[in-house]
């Protein structure tokens, strides 16, 4: 295991390589730049403000001082556009609360949809079957920017019950609705997924057997059915982690968390290449993180995989 885990981690360096140059090429291969957006800049002005960021300089010295300030000093840069600010303070600031309120969505999901999933199994065609199907379509067809603006509307402004936008330092009374809103859609994909698995697993041998020799149900369940059926829910959940993590623009834009996944759209909309490169590259390194964990747990549930 130690083994095939530093063969993973030997073959991220380069990936993670491979996405810089590919992301660099492709942001400084699109026409225009961080300085001609809103109006016309003089040219004695724009050479100096592409000399003051270096981007007078001939590409591969670019991407080659870009790298080298990562690897070296871990410096993404300033950005382009905040002045006097750096790409690391950007994210600095929004990815403390992406992390927060994507983590405990992402805890809320798993939980909500593996137990409607687990008990839709054990219960097909019951009532309970239909009710948790019903709960993960309903979730399915409502994405979050069509939650949030509901969620607004019945808690703010009809009952009043909770704050319609800010952070105020991760109170619980400003996470409710943005944890609500980013989870609902993952909850109802692990809850399918999980379902679908655990109805294949339990018309399995080794679950006919178990039930044979009289073990309780739920020592069946919890022992010998839940593990393997969560091996598909798994390569869901390291993308899906992620996702929730790295922050969601329709969560930011409505309840003004002030998260990362603004920034990043604002970047892409501003052509500020060191923000949305430092952002890719973030995502780019927790995706080949959690997919690297995502494996370890595969070897750890099933054991033909670890041999």
């Amino acid at each position: 295991m130690i083994t095939y885990i530093l063969k993973r981690l030997a073959i991220a360096v380069p990936t993670l390589l491979f996405l810089i140059i590919v992301s660099f090429l492709l942001m400084h291969a699109a026409p225009g730049g961080p300085f001609t957006q809103e109006r016309q800049v003089p040219a004695a002005v724009l050479a100096n403000l592409n000399a003051k960021y270096g981007l007078d300089q001939p590409l591969w010295r670019q991407l080659a001082s870009y790298i080298w300030g990562i690897v070296a000093h871990f410096d993404f840069g300033p950005s382009f556009i905040y002045k006097d600010r750096t790409v690391n303070e950007i994210i600095a600031q929004g990815f403390p609360v992406t992390l927060t309120y994507g983590t405990i969505s992402f805890v809320v999901a798993v939980i909500t949809g593996v137990g409607l999933g687990v008990a839709a199994a054990i219960y097909q065609n019951s009532w309970l079957d239909y009710l948790a199907v019903g709960i993960s379509i309903g979730a399915q067809v409502l994405p979050n920017f069509v939650m949030a603006p509901l969620l607004l509307l019945t808690f703010t402004w009809w009952l009043g019950w909770l704050p319609g936008g800010g952070w105020e330092g991760g109170q619980w009374q400003y996470m409710v609705m943005p944890v609500i809103a980013l989870a609902t859609s993952y909850m109802a994909s692990i809850a399918r997924l999980t379902r679908a698995s655990m109805l294949e697993v339990l018309t399995s041998n080794h679950i006919r057997t178990a039930r044979a020799k009289g073990l309780p149900e739920s020592r069946v369940i919890l022992k010998h059915a839940l593990k393997p059926a969560l091996l598909p829910v798994l390569s869901y959940l390291g993308p899906a982690f992620v996702s929730m993590i790295t922050g969601s623009v329709v969560v930011d834009f409505f309840f003004s968390t002030g998260g990362i996944g603004k920034s990043f759209v604002d970047s892409a909309l501003n052509r500020d290449y060191a923000v949305m490169l430092g952002i890719t590259i973030l995502v780019g390194a927790l995706t080949i993180a959690f997919n690297l964990v995502v494996d370890i747990l595969y070897a750890w549930i099933d054991p033909k995989i670890r041999y």
